[in-house]
């Protein structure tokens, strides 16, 4: 266990108990969701159909235990795990079917989290390191099928040379968005002022079998409305077994009158010198009565993924239609990946995604 995290944690459960007691009854809090859907494949000799959970945001159940505190605080256990079927990132030509396999990765959090009245949040336990989500400032309403983290909807995929022999890289290998995830941590959020607020978090990976790896992250954002226009920002430095750092961000704005939106994030790794800037532009109406509808066209640029010198683009289209009396979204997306590198012309691969998330 790391340092920090074991000397931590004695403080973080002693706190609710020392601070105050119980203000008002506890409340459990039960949630979930489906998201499954048909994705096909196409890498330039073979097209491949499978149905997939998507791991945009895959398939989970969750629980929040909230208990009100006399000080004004609170403190929350939070349980989330996914359910254990065969995503979009790994499918592959050679194995696409959807099974259920539960290994402990599938856990995404298992958190204490005491919420203080003036002086910011702590958490401890498998959660959010403090730059998850920093390169994911959207307001498009499509992030279930098309958003920054390219590789979550077709990692797997190998790109092919122009004889159709494998290249040995994957969609994986060539597009990151550097973004943060989820680990064994200890956390600290600040107040939110002015909009701004700041996470600090450090921890390691526990749940990977063989892997030990360190992480270290500071995480800025800021959300704010400007009349018509909603405003959000992130800004974030990760240090990651101490052998990688990451700088990336993102931005969005929507102009809620006209239902027009646009986003930009970008990373850059220190060590390796691969870098990208993702695109994003968008747009929502209410065309039907049933729910709103979803548009967007986005665009990814990288280099240096994989190999020096290499050169990394994907262009994507989604729609996503809601149905609001069901807490349903029913989305199509399509996505060309495109990945050269000196010496070598590899294919384009081309994914074409249909599905449902259904919340529960």
């Amino acid at each position: 266990m790391h340092p920090i995290v074991r000397l931590a944690l004695p403080a973080l459960i002693a706190i609710p108990t020392i601070s105050a007691a119980q203000e008002t009854d506890p409340v459990w809090d039960f949630y979930g969701q489906l998201n499954l859907g048909v994705i096909n494949v196409d890498n330039g000799q073979d097209d491949e159909t499978a149905v997939t959970d998507n791991d945009n945001s895959n398939s989970r159940v969750g629980a929040i235990f909230r208990q009100d505190l006399a000080n004004g605080g609170q403190f929350r256990f939070h349980f989330e795990t996914a359910l254990g079927f065969t995503g979009s990132s790994s499918i592959s030509g050679s194995d696409n079917s959807l099974d259920a396999d539960y290994r402990r990765t599938e856990l995404r959090k298992l958190e204490l989290i005491y919420e203080t009245a003036r002086i910011g949040t702590f958490s401890f336990g498998q959660g959010s390191i403090a730059t998850d989500s920093t390169a994911e400032a959207d307001f498009s309403g499509t992030s279930v099928i098309a958003y920054s983290s390219l590789q979550d909807q077709a990692g797997s995929q190998e790109f092919l040379l122009a004889d159709g022999t494998g290249s040995g890289t994957q969609v994986g290998d060539a597009f990151s968005a550097f973004d943060g995830s989820r680990r064994f941590r200890i956390r600290y959020d600040t107040p939110t002022y002015k909009g701004f607020g700041l996470a600090i978090s450090a921890g390691e990976e526990v749940l990977a079998s063989g892997n030990d790896g360190e992480f270290y992250d500071i995480g800025l954002t800021y959300n704010k409305d400007y009349g018509d226009y909603k405003v959000a920002g992130r800004f974030g430095h990760s240090i990651r077994d101490s052998d990688e750092a990451f700088t990336l961000g993102s931005a969005a704005i929507l102009h809620e009158p006209t239902g027009l939106s646009f986003a930009l994030a970008g990373g850059q790794a220190r060590e390796s010198d691969a870098g990208y800037i993702y695109a994003k532009a968008g747009l929502q109406r209410d065309w039907v009565s049933f729910g709103r509808t979803y548009l967007s066209l986005d665009y990814y640029s990288g280099e240096d993924f994989a190999f020096a010198g290499s050169d990394s683009e994907s262009i994507g289209l989604a729609v996503v239609q809601k149905v609001d009396a069901y807490n349903l979204e029913v989305y199509a997306s399509y996505r060309t990946y495109d990945f050269s590198s000196a010496g070598s012309s590899n294919q384009d691969i081309d994914v074409t995604f249909v599905g449902a998330r259904w919340k529960f």
